[in-house]
């Protein structure tokens, strides 16, 4: 693209804001030209007297054959279409700079992120290949295809390291994903409405190697207390986490309760008031957002504690009901870094991925 006014190249940042001038000022004058160039439209001459008595010593029905033929004339003339390439091609730019102001900011970050990785990968990251000696010149191929593999390795680790992973489950298909020390089919439990009843302690077992994660649920209690557990490294490795009726009635008292279990030892307790409304029939959103040593839990959207604890460092979720308490579930997702970049990513990835729907690969 060239600038109108001094065909000169336009730089990149200028095709963005304006992508007909390469400066403000080239902009001015070449529209200033082009309103110096326009006729000026003046009034016509007055008829000479010779003209107007031409036109009068004329019949009534000479005259309109005489314009009739005349009008004729003009309309056989084959009219020359009107081509301004400048201006057609300003008008693109200009209908292109509008689209990509409209466009999502998804589809913004996709694009510019997608360059970057192609010279990610076609370029990879500086490798310092060593200097061989005269008498291994015939090792050559064999220490270049190395550093190669090594410089491909490394940028799959990148990649992966940034893909976005999304796990999720509605109980519909079973509960084959769960482990628990009981068989499950005779202690967790289903009601006509689809959800689900945990019992003992059961661990979601694609998210057992998980370190940061967003862990979200939906769940409902019917009697006394709803329990979840994340950074479970086993069945007796995990941060555990309840809702307690403290006080039952139509408006219910709730209290949060949250404590670690390390060697099959629970630690001590914390236990504070829900600071929300809530209604004995409340269908709770529950959501803990799990990075490094820091957890926050949030309710209903609502951001409702937070705390640190640096004992266990990865672990997966999962559910659990005590003696005399019930609860239902009706699905539950584990996500990370489930933005634009990190889905991109993912489709990049050297391995396939869980997904919301299956394989994101």
């Amino acid at each position: 693209m060239k600038c109108l006014h001094c065909d000169a190249t336009l730089p990149p940042s200028r095709l963005l804001v304006d992508g007909e001038f390469c400066c403000d000022a080239h902009r001015v004058t070449y529209e200033q030209a082009l309103a110096s160039e326009q006729p000026e439209f003046t009034q016509s001459e007055e008829i000479s007297e010779e003209a107007a008595e031409a036109d009068f010593e004329l019949e009534p029905q000479e005259a309109f054959e005489a314009e009739a033929e005349e009008h004729a004339a003009y309309e056989d003339e084959p009219a020359e279409p009107h081509l301004d390439p400048a201006g057609e091609t300003a008008k693109s730019w200009r209908w292109l700079t509008s689209a990509w102001r409209r466009a999502p900011r998804d589809l913004k970050l996709i694009s510019a992120a997608l360059p970057v990785l192609l010279i990610a990968i076609l370029a990879g990251p500086k490798v310092a290949v060593p200097r061989l000696a005269p008498k291994t010149v015939g090792e050559v191929p064999t220490q270049f295809q190395k550093v190669m593999a090594d410089r491909w390795k490394n940028l799959n680790d990148s990649i992966s390291d940034r893909a976005a992973i999304a796990y999720s489950d509605d109980f519909r298909s079973g509960l084959d994903e769960w482990e628990s020390r009981s068989n499950l089919t005779g202690t967790w439990s289903y009601d006509a409405t689809g959800f689900v009843r945990p019992g003992p302690l059961a661990i979601f077992k694609p998210t057992v190697d998980l370190t940061d994660y967003r862990l979200e649920f939906l769940g409902e209690i019917d009697q006394k207390a709803m329990g979840w557990v994340f950074r479970a490294q086993d069945l007796n490795n995990y941060y555990a986490m309840k809702f307690v009726v403290a006080k039952p009635g139509p408006l219910p008292l709730v209290h949060i309760l949250r404590y670690a279990v390390i060697n099959g030892k629970e630690g001590r307790r914390v236990e504070k008031p829900l600071p929300l409304t809530v209604r004995a029939d409340m269908i709770y959103r529950v959501q803990v957002n799990v990075q490094g040593g820091d957890f926050t839990l949030l309710a209903q959207g609502q951001v409702v504690d937070f705390w640190s604890d640096s004992r266990l460092a990865r672990g997966g979720v999962g559910f659990f009901c005590n003696r005399g308490e019930r609860a239902r579930l009706r699905w539950v997702e584990v996500s990370h870094q489930y933005d634009a970049l990190g889905r991109l990513c993912a489709y990049l990835a050297p391995y396939p991925m869980e997904g919301r729907s299956g394989d994101i690969n």
